[in-house]
């Protein structure tokens, strides 16, 4: 599970107004990481879904669910 923040969500994730270009690059970095964990992991056989925070929502409970559900049956 991706949260806003830390994983630089493009839709909800507030830049700090202190120190930016310090925090850019290193939210920058940790995306570029994250995309490389992703391929190396599928590279190894693994499946990997990504879930943002804003997907645990109540209101996202039925599409994240079956998202999930689709993930696992396409093996």
């Amino acid at each position: 599970m991706d949260g806003y923040f830390w994983h630089n969500c493009p839709r909800h994730c507030d830049q700090p107004a202190n120190n930016r270009a310090s925090w850019q690059a290193k939210l920058l970095a940790n995306r570029k990481r994250d995309r490389l964990v992703g391929r190396t992991l599928r590279a190894k056989g693994w499946r990997v879904l990504r879930i943002w925070e804003h997907d645990l929502r109540l209101a996202k409970h039925d599409q994240l669910i079956l998202r999930i559900r689709r993930a696992l049956e396409s093996e």
